[in-house]
């Protein structure tokens, strides 16, 4: 078994090819932590790890510094092994360096490895204080690494693409003004119809649909009923399928309980609750809140599904490719996520009462909150004076003197009584992304 690492390692240092477009989420190289680079399935993660590669090559570290493995390489299946014949391997490949000072270890899929949580926790407490795994994020999130390393983790989240980084991967220079505008504005178009998984950018239409099923069916079998075991699955397709059909409006998960009830299923009330946050620490989707001052009301109200990308979404409810006021809302808390929230928090609320709704609430407690609407198009005047009636309503509640409506390509800035409100055309706020708190 040690020979297949040694392979492994003198491969990776003859064929490396790092990808050709940068992340603009990278692990900091020159920090002591484990780091966890996280995120939904095909979105990047072992890309990052072979640019963090890239950059220490750049830097002037050798080779005989960097030991990157591949842990779902089959023939590591063949027969239980000690981990630590890794160490061994990598010091027979670099013998001047037998205590493998200085080394830094990058484990991709690291789940596969049998006993990796205190391996991990010894390569970093005894061998090197650099190190970088990718793997099951149902586990790297809540469970094992939590447990074992006990603070000296630090995650670095990786997402499908934003818009400004798929400009990047398409070649095409953000301008806000002039000749160049249009380009981004037609790519804006494409993306909030595609999405923004990097494997998707690179095959024709008819197969991205596909495409995107495979990855669904990949999250629900190997993220969740893999690692959950639960005694019934049948009903997980319709649960998962329900939510994302209900994607941007309050999703009461009792309710879709009463209706597998209905169709027979023999499930309880608690495990379609497990399973949603199962789902939810997988990033199938991201959950939000209906925002209320009190913490505990805020946790017991129902709460609003975003899945996690306009391409899956499409490809598992047909009728959102007719549906752009759903994928645009879809996209723009995308967007407040990458810049508000983290894996610990989202700090994105919703606003509704009996007449008004607001879609989104940007709040860290102490702060000032920030209510925000996304609506593709608010030329009608109907329209917009609807938009402004739930942003006004929203920041009456929070206190806010400021609202903010995303929409299409609109832009202008008015007062409504004493809320002054900014339009923002989407395709400028994601290509060149503004911090929205500036504007309070």
């Amino acid at each position: 078994m040690k020979n297949v690492f040694i392979d492994q390692i003198l491969s990776q240092r003859e064929r490396f090819a790092a990808p050709a477009c940068p992340r603009a989420t990278m692990p900091e190289l020159g920090l002591n932590k484990v780091h966890t680079i996280v995120g939904p399935r095909r979105a990047g993660k072992s890309s990052v790890l072979k640019l963090s590669i890239k950059q220490l090559l750049t830097t002037g570290v050798g080779w005989d510094k960097i030991c990157y493995l591949s842990l779902e390489d089959e023939r590591l299946r063949a027969e239980p092994f000690a981990p630590d014949l890794i160490l061994q391997a990598f010091a027979e490949v670099y013998p001047n360096n037998p205590l493998l000072e200085g080394v830094h270890f990058m484990f991709d899929e690291v789940q596969y490895l049998q006993n990796w949580e205190p391996f991990v926790n010894r390569v970093y407490e005894q061998v090197s204080k650099k190190v970088f795994i990718t793997g099951s994020n149902s586990k790297m999130l809540h469970t094992e690494v939590a447990g074992v390393l006990r603070g000296r983790s630090l995650p670095t989240e990786i997402l499908p693409l934003s818009f400004s980084e798929y400009l990047v991967w398409k070649g095409i220079p953000f301008q806000a003004a002039g000749p160049g505008r249009a380009p981004v504005i037609a790519a804006f178009k494409s993306f909030m119809l595609h999405g923004g998984f990097p494997e998707s950018l690179e095959i024709q239409e008819h197969n991205r649909n596909k495409l995107m099923q495979e990855y669904f069916n990949a999250v629900l079998f190997l993220d969740i009923i893999d690692q959950q075991q639960p005694a019934n699955y049948g009903y997980l397709r319709y649960l998962f399928h329900r939510i994302a059909a209900n994607t941007g409006k309050p999703t009461g998960l009792r309710k879709i309980f009463l209706e597998l009830k209905s169709r027979g299923y023999a499930i309880t009330q608690g495990s379609i609750y497990t399973m949603a946050d199962a789902a939810e620490s997988v990033y199938l989707f991201k959950r939000i809140t209906r925002f209320d001052h009190s913490a505990i009301k805020r946790e017991n109200a129902e709460k609003k599904c975003y899945f996690i990308d306009n391409g899956m979404l499409k490809a598992l409810n047909s009728s959102f490719s007719d549906n752009l006021g759903a994928l645009f809302e879809n996209l723009v808390f995308w967007e407040l996520y990458r810049q508000f929230g983290n894996i610990y928090t989202t700090g994105i609320y919703y606003y509704k009462d009996q007449s008004h709704e607001c879609d989104f609430i940007l709040y860290q407690d102490g702060g000032q909150a920030l209510p925000v609407q996304a609506c593709v198009d608010v030329s009608r005047d109907e329209t917009l004076q609807r938009e402004v009636r739930g942003l006004v309503k929203a920041c009456d509640a929070v206190q806010a003197k400021t609202g903010v409506i995303v929409t299409l390509e609109e832009e202008k800035t008015f007062r409504a009584g004493h809320v002054q409100i900014h339009i923002l055309p989407a395709w400028k706020w994601c290509g060149s992304p503004v911090d929205l708190r500036s504007l309070t």
